[in-house]
């Protein structure tokens, strides 16, 4: 496990109209494309679609400090906006997020991800990202992602993600059911105010700035 780099991160998700999966998918990817090569304060930029259904998406983007106020970062996040105004019976807004754990098992980019979504009482927050660290832990040994990240969402205390690369497609169904998960459950649960939403990934776009995670 590495500590992330200390930098500016934020976490947005769309859940398409009906019908209109396609049109959203495209414009997400062209806007994360083209305001990601106009700004050099962008050091990682990623996106992924959901694997069965195709209807949800969830964007992450990792900034330079001196990014945050460009005029390039507004037009981005205005052309979200509209899109998602277009496009999207659902979307968060910009939630900033700390990257709170970074494993990395391979460099290489990979086609498949997986992503989890959690809540607790904000009271609870230190505890659940002391754990939630220690069980990403073991379910990279167990399983081997090309990368796991562990994120609170700073707009909102006690929200947590957990967001992964694969070489495979990650088979959720399979960890559901397993004593892995199980163990997962003991340790989390109580804490927790619903069920931690997984999801199974595709990536649409990966951007990350030569020597961005050095340090």
């Amino acid at each position: 496990m590495s500590g992330p780099r200390a930098m500016p991160a934020f976490l947005r998700r769309w859940v398409a109209l009906d019908g209109h999966e396609a049109e959203l998918r495209q414009e997400l990817s062209f806007i994360h494309q083209t305001y990601t090569r106009k700004s050099p304060h962008v050091m990682e930029s990623l996106m992924y679609r959901e694997h069965f259904l195709g209807s949800e998406f969830i964007g992450l983007v990792v900034y330079a400090d001196a990014g945050l106020g460009t005029t390039e970062r507004r037009q981005a996040l205005a052309r979200l906006d509209e899109v998602a105004a277009a496009h999207a019976r659902f979307s968060t807004p910009s939630l900033r997020v700390e990257l709170i754990a970074e494993f990395v098992t391979s460099p290489h980019a990979t086609p498949y991800g997986v992503a989890g979504l959690l809540t607790c009482q904000p009271a609870f927050a230190a505890e659940v990202a002391g754990r939630l660290k220690g069980l990403v832990a073991e379910l990279v040994e167990r399983l081997r992602p090309a990368r796991m990240l562990v994120g609170e969402v700073v707009d909102k205390p006690g929200q947590f993600f957990v967001l992964g690369d694969s070489s495979y497609p990650v088979d959720l169904d399979r960890y559901l059911q397993s004593s892995l998960h199980r163990q997962h459950l003991v340790a989390l649960e109580s804490l927790l105010v619903a069920p931690t939403r997984w999801f199974a990934l595709d990536r649409v776009w990966r951007y990350v700035k030569a020597g961005a995670r050095e340090g």
